[in-house]
């Protein structure tokens, strides 16, 4: 058998069963558990998560709450109630741990885990949130629900302005959106999504085109792609997960995707037997995470299509990704880098002027309150051979070129405007 070599990651999982832990963590190169979290009820599909460095949360099957655990501890975090409206069909959080999404049936709620605070409330879908998302810098997450739609938001504009709208909206799926996910390139990153009506899209959230729309003989209902996103996996109803390259795609929007598997372009993983339900790519793009409703974790090789592991569990997959391998997963005494409160079920903005805490490790206030921290200017812009630079001095000479040009057209805008007044009373 193959060994694995990938000591960054470890793999999280969580099933319907519950009955020796509520969540594990696996070694990738083994296959043993390496910790598991314990004491709370059965998580929800798709509401694992590991928060920041520091705590793995995840929704109750059938109770309206968060659990949390520290990473490094099988039980809960004492004397914290992490309460919701109602039961949470799907969970998210941004990348650093600041915010916190989550969908009880057709509403979106969004917290700020340092207080607590529910900051919105969004109600833009007609039915059931079955999925959601994160871009990788956290400025974007989408939505997807059993109507079908398909909801992106600028969490800046959630978070500011009073009554947000979604910042683009698609309605191409005719059945529930099962999975979606988005790519690598942060705010211009690309949209993925599988559907019960057999299609997965792609779609640039930054113009609002759908760019690729692949139509498959099976439901689908998991999707992930690789960090290069040269590689799109999508899994089946049937068991089957079918790798499409990207790098050969078509010339056309929408094309058929063969189920003999000998295109160049498509391959097919056979190993499961029931529904797969969860999908994941290491961080090397060499190995593929997959789970199913039967209770296996397969672990492939990509490059040979064959299975190195599996990973038993009790009941049906909830969740199963590769995580990052942190530090406090090992150590005796957690340092988190978030401080967690309890959860408002509403939100007490009442229209006034609120606050938001900003919490942060090893950084003093003067240097957060440094606008010029957070910009280029004090990049040497004299330095030979610096791109940066060089592209500062050619964007500050078109600034300079663009403001002499509106002078210009001011300037005569107003001659012009005050001579023919001046004719006007003349003739008069």
């Amino acid at each position: 058998m193959s060994r694995i070599v990938n000591t960054r990651e470890v793999i999280l999982t969580s099933d319907n069963s519950s009955e020796h832990w509520n969540a594990a963590v696996w070694d990738p190169q083994t296959g043993s558990i390496l910790s598991t979290y314990k004491s709370a009820g059965t998580l929800s599909h798709r509401t694992l998560q590991v928060l920041s460095d520091s705590y793995i949360i995840g929704a109750d099957l059938t109770k309206p709450r968060i659990h949390v655990w520290p990473l490094n501890s099988s039980s809960p975090v004492s004397n914290l109630r992490l309460t919701t409206p109602g039961k949470v069909t799907a969970l998210c959080c941004t990348p650093s741990g600041s915010y916190i999404v989550a969908a009880v049936s057709e509403k979106l709620f969004l917290w700020q885990v340092c207080n607590g605070r529910l900051l919105k409330n969004l109600s833009q879908h007609y039915q059931t949130v079955n999925c959601l998302s994160f871009s990788k810098d956290g400025s974007l997450f989408a939505s997807g629900a059993e109507d079908g739609l398909i909801f992106v938001w600028s969490l800046y504009g959630v978070l500011n302005d009073e009554h947000p709208k979604a910042l683009r909206f698609f309605s191409h799926h005719s059945m529930p959106v099962k999975d979606l996910q988005f790519g690598h390139a942060g705010v211009r990153a690309r949209l993925y999504s599988v559907s019960l009506d057999r299609t997965c899209n792609v779609y640039d959230p930054t113009s609002g085109l759908l760019l690729l729309v692949l139509v498959f003989d099976v439901p689908l209902t998991c999707v992930s792609i690789n960090i290069r996103e040269s590689d799109l996996f999508v899994g089946c109803t049937d068991g089957n997960i079918y790798r499409f390259i990207l790098h050969e795609a078509p010339r056309g929007i929408e094309h058929h995707v063969q189920k003999d598997g000998n295109s160049k372009d498509v391959l097919i993983f056979q190993g499961h037997k029931s529904i797969v339900v969860s999908l994941s790519i290491s961080i090397n793009c060499l190995y593929l995470l997959s789970g199913s409703i039967s209770g296996e974790v397969h672990v492939w090789d990509i490059n040979s299509r064959q299975i190195l592991r599996t990973l038993e569990h009790k009941g049906a997959i909830t969740a199963a990704f590769f995580a990052k391998y942190y530090e406090n997963f090992r150590v005796a005494d957690l340092k988190p880098r978030l401080q967690l409160c309890n959860l408002q079920r509403i939100s007490d903005d009442a229209g006034k002027e609120s606050v938001i805490e900003v919490l942060s490790q090893n950084q003093s206030a003067a240097d957060i309150l440094n606008f010029d921290s957070y910009t280029e200017s004090n990049i040497d812009t004299t330095e030979p051979g610096n791109l940066t630079s060089q592209k500062l001095l050619e964007m500050r000479e078109e600034i300079d070129k663009l403001k002499k040009i509106n002078t210009a057209i001011y300037q005569y805008s107003v001659n012009h405007i005050l001579n023919k007044s001046h004719k006007d009373l003349t003739s008069s």
